[in-house]
């Protein structure tokens, strides 16, 4: 049997299934909506044929972490413009540095065992940079003020969007997963700064 962590838009959910389970069946019996959403295995991306197979042919073993995150609108984006990739964020750059002051450990995401799996930053002495451990962002930002990070690409890769794939799609899928949770916390984040200041007196 596998230890198998199912992380959605829900709540995490931990159940045991057989090696021969496929991907599909257990997100079904799951009653998971794998439809217009990513899939990845241990923060491996699958594509549209893998879901049909086994834990045993993924090479599963003991234990696995299985992410199905509905694409939204506000989620962080990556788009190509000549040789660089600009990755933006769903916060805002002030937003990231408010947790990074007050709720430093909410910037930093943990598996089921507690262990650091991906972490955001904020740096305003650095371009920024971002892999499979962690983004951490630099003073640049859109019109709208969210927090981005320009990464080079190779110019001489003729499939650059599948490249940005293979380098990005774990660590996007991770700093997603994150920032909703950091993005459902904002209004407590407001309370405790208003609750402070309202503590904070002249005389």
């Amino acid at each position: 049997m596998v230890r198998v962590t199912l992380v959605t838009n829900n709540p995490r959910k931990t159940i045991l299934a057989e090696e021969t389970k496929t991907i599909k069946a257990i997100l079904e019996e799951n009653g998971v909506n794998y439809t217009n959403a990513a899939t990845a295995v241990d923060g491996a991306t699958l594509s549209a044929g893998e879901i049909n197979k086994t834990l045993a042919e993924l090479g599963v073993e003991e234990k696995v972490v299985i992410s199905v995150l509905a694409h939204k609108d506000n989620a962080a984006k990556a788009v190509i413009s000549g040789s660089a990739c600009v990755v933006t964020s769903a916060m805002t750059a002030e937003q990231i540095k408010r947790y990074k002051k007050f709720h430093p450990e909410a910037l930093v995401m943990y598996d089921e065992d507690d262990e650091p799996v991906f972490a955001i930053g904020y740096n305003d002495k650095t371009p920024g940079s971002i892999d499979n451990n962690g983004a951490v962002f630099g003073p640049a930002t859109d019109a709208e003020g969210h927090a981005t990070i320009t990464v080079l690409l190779d110019p001489t890769k003729e499939d650059v969007e599948n490249d940005v794939y293979e380098k990005l799609g774990r660590a996007l899928l991770n700093l997603n997963d994150l920032e909703e949770q950091l993005i459902a916390g904002i209004a407590k984040l407001d309370e405790e700064e208003a609750s402070i200041k309202a503590k904070i007196t002249r005389v």
